[in-house]
């Protein structure tokens, strides 16, 4: 169903029910995990050990070093190899694809599968679904299902939930936060999580190799008709000793900029591999773009990634379907 503009999809009996029955649990989320991705899978899992289930968290690729904090997740596993679990559960992402490989596996096999999101541009891909993008991350909705089942979580699951909220928000200042969203992550805190620890690992502090990257590619940076956006090339990774995709957030960086209503990063993953990342002042949206090209997301964060097509060719691709945007929207706040 939906509730106003917002896609509400919550299966709370039948996932309840899964988790009853079920005993080996692989927990899986998306490729280049941001924060709430790290952070819901972690809470789900640490929360289902201590209910006594066997949890197995799943990443295409492994951590980010950026996120080793997060309680568990030296366990993470970079591949689903050799697991055969009874049910899977997926978190923040809002198609199968976003998965990778390990998602992909696991979607495969005989098992139930139940996917947890809060993008509005969800797909419903999951046997059971639990999705509400009238939250503001997915580790919020992880929250609401354990307080559905009636678990009260631990310090290491209300840390790693709140690490998927604060991020998602930027320390609670995107417009989607609300009074329930400030409730729920002062119960968090009253359950042990560190909101100022939490802050100084994710949002005050910058690894090294980051600032670099920025000091590389930030004179490409470029301002047209509202739109504010630059290419990150592969030789940018190679020249500070980062992997390709390593690290997100330059996007949100950009829109900062008093001129722009829009920004958008070009990342090159391969010579035919674009990954397009997108951020929009209130009044705009880049989710339905972000759509149409494959991917998903929300309002005024969205992404996707093109595969077959140059750099050149996807910044023209993009670029000229964010220019009816431009057109279409006003921004709220001036």
């Amino acid at each position: 169903m939906t509730d106003g503009a917002s896609l509400v999809h919550l299966d709370w009996a039948e996932a309840a029910e899964l988790i009853q029955r079920s005993q080996n649990i692989a927990v899986v989320t998306h490729v280049y995990p941001d924060g709430d991705a790290i952070g819901s899978m972690m809470g789900l899992v640490l929360a289902l050990r201590q209910h006594g289930k066997q949890a197995t968290p799943v990443v295409d690729g492994g951590l980010p070093r950026q996120f080793a904090f997060v309680p568990g997740g030296e366990e993470i596993l970079k591949g689903a190899d050799g697991l055969s679990p009874d049910l899977v559960i997926s978190t923040d992402a809002s198609d199968l694809e976003r998965l990778g490989k390990a998602g992909a596996a696991l979607r495969n096999l005989d098992c139930p599968f139940i996917q947890l999101d809060h993008h509005q541009t969800n797909l419903l891909f999951g046997d059971v679904d639990l999705v509400d993008a009238r939250t503001v991350a997915s580790a919020e909705v992880v929250f609401d299902w354990l307080e559905q089942l009636g678990w009260t979580p631990s310090r290491d699951v209300a840390q790693a939930l709140l690490t998927g909220i604060v991020t998602d928000t930027m320390c609670f200042r995107t417009s989607n936060v609300t009074a329930e969203t400030l409730a729920k992550s002062q119960r968090l805190m009253s359950y042990g999580a560190d909101l100022a620890g939490i802050v100084q690992r994710t949002l005050a502090r910058q690894p090294f190799g980051l600032i670099r990257l920025y000091g590389q590619v930030l004179p490409r940076i470029r301002l047209d008709n509202g739109i504010i956006w630059v290419k990150v090339l592969a030789e940018d990774y190679k020249a500070v000793d980062m992997e390709i995709g390593e690290y997100n957030g330059l996007s949100g960086y950009l829109i900062q900029a008093d001129e722009a209503m829009i920004s958008v990063v070009f990342k090159q993953m391969s010579d035919r591999e674009i990954e397009v990342s997108m951020r929009a002042v209130p009044g705009f949206d880049v989710s339905q773009v972000a759509l149409e090209l494959g991917g998903g997301g929300h309002r005024l964060a969205s992404g996707c990634t093109l595969r077959g097509v140059d750099m050149e060719g996807a910044v023209q691709k993009v670029m000229d379907r964010l220019q009816v945007e431009i057109a279409r929207g006003k921004p709220l706040y001036t």
